[in-house]
């Protein structure tokens, strides 16, 4: 299935980008010494409420979703921030409790940021609810263990300050910054069926990295020095801002794809075709324009002969046979009961006879298989053009329409052309 709407999400890993040079230059104008009523308040409190709230937004995304990757990732950045503020923003309020904070412990969480980054790329997209529970609680329970477990014992843990970069140039920059690139090289590969999200997991592996390696880059290029911890309250309030965000654009995406897409065929639906001719779509309707009115031969004789079942099969089929054929050329759109529409902006009615031919070839050819019964179907196809803004879309589609008529009068399985003003004698 080819979905036109997916995108990828570039504007959001664009955005990822900006929010880490804002952090880098809010840094700058910090200082060295951030004012302790910023440090020791303001942020603190805004990133625990911004954790609070991806938190949630992961937690109630899954009913109208049901995406694990957007699960984990809500519940992982969200208990980050949190932990984060609990353990080390507000420690001044409890520093004879528990230990000072480690040397390396910011950077264990960022760490992580990436980890969660690089596991919402691999992991299957839609699992069971009970499979995406259950994953979801066992990563964010190690997670935990870990943030809080390096945070309280840092004897046991004190391995984790080799992670502090020293200088630019070192291992524990070059190491996140690989990671963070696989992450990012991983999801431009992977298809962009997942409404933005591929965009949103690069961006996080962005802020994450960008978070470890901005002290030390900015002290390399002769801004610093900067304040390491501020860095990293700065990074707990941009990462779940960033993924609240991409959340809120890939549930709106989702809405807009389950409205203008046909379920059963996996294609746009009539109501994408009303705007398409309403000309209320981001489609270049301009002249020339190109239609195609595409029927199932005798597709009742089928459904009568091996059931509604069979019929929806081969109506799936056909109609993945027709996106695969015309795309990226063509817009495939559901027209009504076994008829398909395909909108060509930029091409003369002449110039796609003979798509439409190959595409007839194709269908014809295919087989469906149901149990043990092979069946064929073919399909009758008509074409007509808009070649002057004084036909509005409705008298093309009319004239595709008549030309459809035409090869299903003169023995189906072909391909008629007919110009509007043909049509219209």
């Amino acid at each position: 299935m080819i979905v036109r709407s997916a995108r990828w999400g570039a504007l959001l890993l664009g955005a990822s980008v900006a929010l880490l040079a804002g952090m880098g230059a809010a840094a700058v104008a910090v200082g060295p010494l951030p004012p302790p009523r910023l440090f020791h308040g303001i942020l603190p409190i805004v990133a625990l409420l911004l954790g609070v709230i991806v938190l949630f937004a992961g937690h109630v995304s899954y009913p109208r979703v049901q995406n694990l990757r957007v699960y984990l990732a809500g519940y992982s950045i969200g208990l980050q921030s949190a932990l984060y503020v609990v353990f080390v923003g507000l420690a001044r309020y409890y520093t004879d409790a528990i230990p000072g904070v480690p040397s390396g412990y910011r950077e264990v969480v960022y760490l992580f940021g990436v980890l969660i980054a690089a596991g919402c790329t691999a992991l299957p997209a839609f699992p069971t609810y009970r499979i995406t529970r259950l994953v979801t609680h066992a990563l964010v329970g190690v997670q935990f263990a870990l943030l809080a477990l390096v945070r309280l014992l840092p004897a046991s843990f004190g391995f984790v300050d080799r992670l502090v970069p020293e200088r630019l140039l070192s291992w524990p920059v070059l190491g996140v910054v690989l990671l963070a690139a696989a992450v990012v090289l991983s999801n431009a590969l992977m298809r962009p069926q997942t409404f933005y999200l591929r965009g949103a997991f690069s961006g996080i592996a962005v802020l994450a990295a960008g978070a470890w390696v901005l002290p030390s880059l900015l002290d390399a290029i002769g801004y610093g020095p900067v304040a390491s911890d501020l860095v990293a309250l700065l990074y707990v309030c941009a990462a779940p801002l960033f993924l609240a965000g991409s959340i809120l654009a890939h549930i709106l995406a989702r809405m807009g794809h389950r409205i203008a897409y046909d379920p059963l065929l996996q294609i746009y639906n009539r109501e994408f075709c009303n705007q398409i001719l309403a000309e209320q779509s981001s489609i270049n309707t301009r002249p020339p324009l190109s239609v195609m009115m595409i029927d199932i031969d005798h597709f009742k004789q089928v459904n009568d002969s091996y059931g509604h079942q069979a019929g929806d099969r081969i109506l799936f089929n056909v109609a993945q046979m027709v996106q695969k054929s015309v795309v990226p050329e063509g817009v495939v759109c559901r027209y009504g009961g076994e008829e398909l529409i395909v909108f060509f902006p930029g091409r003369a009615g002449r110039d796609i006879v003979p798509l439409a031919q190959r595409l007839r070839a194709s269908v014809e050819s295919m087989e469906t298989h149901l149990r043990a019964t092979r069946i064929s179907v073919t399909v009758s196809i008509g074409i007509s053009d808009r070649r002057s803004v004084r036909y509005s879309l409705a008298h093309v589609v009319r004239a595709a329409d008549k030309a459809l008529y035409i090869a299903k009068e003169n023995g189906r399985n072909q391909v008629r052309f007919v110009r509007i003003k043909e049509a219209s004698r």
